[in-house]
């Protein structure tokens, strides 16, 4: 999918910081674009992003959810490890990619604050 007409858009969008047309993208765009822009998202540092990666932790489609779990990691936000462990306690058993993905994440959101306590 990488460099997908979605994929371009979507990270011209999120250097720019066109919050509301990228909110406009998720709202009427189909599957491959919401991945598309939670991909991308994971590259900013913007609370705008955090929210929207949030929001799309409940999308339809189970790879959207999968690529925000994973775009949440790679921030390392501690903010956004509550989200995660609400989502995967009442995530079913058989979606395991998804239940790895989270883990993952919330590993990688550990080690994130743990190197951020050793700054301070």
């Amino acid at each position: 999918m990488s460099g997908s007409k979605e994929q371009q858009k979507a990270e011209k969008l999120v250097k720019k910081q066109r919050w509301g047309k990228i909110g406009k993208m998720l709202e009427k765009g189909d599957a491959e674009t919401r991945l598309a822009v939670a991909s991308e998202l994971g590259n900013a540092s913007d609370e705008n992003a955090l929210n929207y990666l949030i929001s799309l932790l409940k999308d339809p489609d189970e790879r959207v959810q999968v690529q925000a779990v994973k775009s949440l990691g790679t921030r390392g936000e501690e903010r956004a490890k509550a989200f995660l462990q609400n989502m995967i306690s009442t995530l079913p058993s058989e979606k395991v990619e998804l239940h790895d993905t989270i883990r993952d994440s919330i590993s990688k959101i550990n080690v994130a604050e743990e190197a951020n306590k050793d700054k301070v």
